[in-house]
């Protein structure tokens, strides 16, 4: 097993420990994401919503349900790249690129390390500026990612990403339609 300073924390780690965090990491983010994948929806519900489909964009969605859990993906291209399958995940405060994905695509680190915690530790990883993506055909506005080892693919396909709250957010309601599979975004 060999050892690595990271410079930026002061911390030494052995690779063995490192690929023992991502995995606990890992878990940990799939925990907060099926706690995070349900219907999300800002509207109350009340008669006289003015809302219509036609004020509406849709992006498919994938369903996979696995070892009693329902997960929900949507393609999420990346600098001209992909689509890549992220899972929704409206728990998630920042949204989260397989760092695999991002060394194919050359996704630019920005130096920045931030914290990142889940129920099951807490680390710091890299983050990465985003100047062009897109969640189906839906043009998502510039931003940054953390960049997470999200474990290897597992039944569904793998996780290649998260989109978390950050993104989410900017549209001010989602509706996540499980079953006619479509993430319906506001118009903007």
């Amino acid at each position: 097993m060999t050892s690595q300073d990271d410079t930026s924390s002061g911390i030494r780690h052995r690779r063995g420990d490192r690929r023992g965090f991502a995995a606990l990491l890992t878990a940990s983010l799939t925990a907060l994401l099926l706690t995070g994948c349900v219907s999300v929806d800002g509207r109350d519900g009340a008669e006289g919503d003015s809302s219509s489909p036609e004020a509406t964009r849709e992006v498919p969605l994938r369903i996979v349900e696995q070892d009693d859990r329902t997960l929900a993906f949507v393609p999420v291209s990346i600098e001209g790249r992909g689509p890549f399958m992220f899972a929704l995940d409206t728990g998630a405060s920042t949204s989260v690129v397989d760092d695999e994905v991002a060394d194919r695509i050359d996704l630019e680190r920005t130096g920045e390390r931030r914290s990142v915690s889940g129920i099951l530790g807490t680390g710091q990883v890299p983050v990465a500026e985003v100047d062009r993506w897109e969640v189906g055909d839906v043009r998502l506005d510039p931003g940054e990612v953390t960049v997470i080892d999200l474990g290897p693919p597992r039944g569904g396909g793998g996780i290649q990403g998260l989109l978390g709250s950050d993104v989410l957010s900017d549209f001010g309601s989602i509706t996540v339609d499980y079953a006619n599979e479509v993430l319906q975004l506001p118009d903007a």
